[in-house]
């Protein structure tokens, strides 16, 4: 009788403990599906989530967006991280992101040849979002 309490109590820890986790894999489909919100012109994409869930690359092939003003790059990356974090929603985990746009519109590579890297800071973002 112990023994069967004692696995009832530790199933359902390991339950409330997966209630509150993100699950990252289908959250990477929703965001897939909302990029064209943010960059309605994208044609490549490449999306991969860090050990530990704290870490994201985001890489992007849009011709059109790789030739605009840096302010507006800086400016889209912010969009795409609040994006990112709603539709992941509280208890997510991502500290810091690579935003990586390519003029490649068949880009399949984490690190294009003529990316240009844009750091999300995730962190940051989330303490804004709570004010």
């Amino acid at each position: 009788m112990k023994s069967i309490l004692s696995f009832i109590a530790i199933v359902s820890v390991f339950t409330l403990y997966s209630c509150n986790e993100v699950d990252y894999e289908s959250k990477k489909l929703v965001i897939q599906d909302s990029l064209v919100n943010v960059f309605p012109r994208w044609q490549a994409l490449k999306l991969e989530i860090g050990d530990n869930n704290t870490s994201m690359l985001i890489v992007i092939g849009d011709a059109t967006f790789y030739n605009a003003p840096q302010e507006e790059k800086s400016k889209k990356a912010e969009e795409l991280g609040r994006m990112i974090l709603r539709i992941l929603g509280k208890g997510n985990y991502l500290e810091t992101g690579n935003f990586i746009v390519t003029a490649d519109i068949h880009n399949t590579s984490r690190t294009p040849p003529d990316g240009i890297s844009i750091p999300i800071d995730f962190t940051a973002l989330k303490k804004t979002a709570g004010k």
